[in-house]
């Protein structure tokens, strides 16, 4: 079990590959175009002002200034989430060039991923902290809150990556079946409705409760938007936690030398 934190250990003390390489792989992607990487603020704001302020519209009565500050700080979350996990089932395959060179630090290619995808959060910040900040259900002393509710996003990230990683070396198909996971995970995830809609007891909030992205969400929005958390989301994310890292670290025992062999 220890042989995954040994690795971990060894890509945090040297980050080159997986700090540098994923910004790198960010800039390369959009250099040939006029904006650069201003494109990457297109899709947020085209979700929250386009999508957003659409499904706003529908709603006669509704306050949008806190609806589009609840959207944009959940599509933010929940496209981290969907990126990171979707771009997992494939993460050694894309890198395994690295790998044959005998490579089997597979944590670095697991950091890059999540990397790349918390730059493209890092990157739609402003946007969104200037439309939560507008709201008025901003609440500034939830922001510590908020930051431990998104390191508990990304050790859970990382640790889910680690067994889609070796689950999509071992079995190609799964990427194609991911995505298809995470359109439907969207649809029960309260990213462009509110928690309320979907009581306990009814079949809505079930599957909403029985979501795991609905807890990762609701623990960095809501202290940022004065929204209520429910007591079983700190049992879930506690519970989530732990076996994510517990099953990370078995898993990456027990198949990182198979790796190269599977790709």
């Amino acid at each position: 079990m220890t042989m995954l934190f040994k690795h971990l250990l060894g890509s945090f003390s040297r980050p080159d590959h997986w700090v540098y390489g994923s910004w790198l792989d960010t800039v390369m992607k959009y250099r040939k175009t006029r904006l650069g990487v201003v494109w990457l603020l297109v899709p947020t704001a085209v979700y929250i002002w386009g999508i957003g302020g659409f499904i706003a519209s529908l709603q006669p009565g509704l306050n949008t200034a806190k609806f589009l500050a609840h959207v944009a700080v959940g599509y933010s979350v929940f496209r981290m989430i969907s990126a990171v996990l979707s771009d997992a089932t494939s993460v050694f395959s894309t890198y395994q060039y690295y790998i044959y060179d005998g490579n089997l630090r597979l944590t670095d290619f697991v950091l890059r991923n999540l990397a790349r995808s918390f730059y493209y959060f890092l990157a739609c910040m402003p946007l969104v902290l200037a439309v939560a900040i507008a709201s008025p259900a901003f609440n500034l002393s939830g922001l510590p809150l908020a930051l431990l509710g998104l390191v508990i996003l990304l050790i859970n990230l990382f640790s889910y990556s680690v067994m889609l990683g070796m689950a999509g070396a071992r079995f190609q198909d799964l990427s194609e079946l991911m995505g298809s996971v995470m359109m439907a995970a969207f649809l029960v995830t309260p990213v462009v409705w509110y928690p309320d809609a979907a009581p306990q007891g009814s079949v809505a909030g079930i599957l909403m409760r029985a979501n795991p992205f609905h807890h990762l969400l609701v623990s960095v929005r809501a202290p940022l938007l004065g929204e209520a958390i429910e007591p079983a989301t700190y049992v879930y994310l506690a519970a989530m936690t732990v076996v994510g890292i517990l099953g990370a670290a078995v898993i990456y025992r027990g198949s990182v030398r198979r790796v190269p062999l599977w790709l």
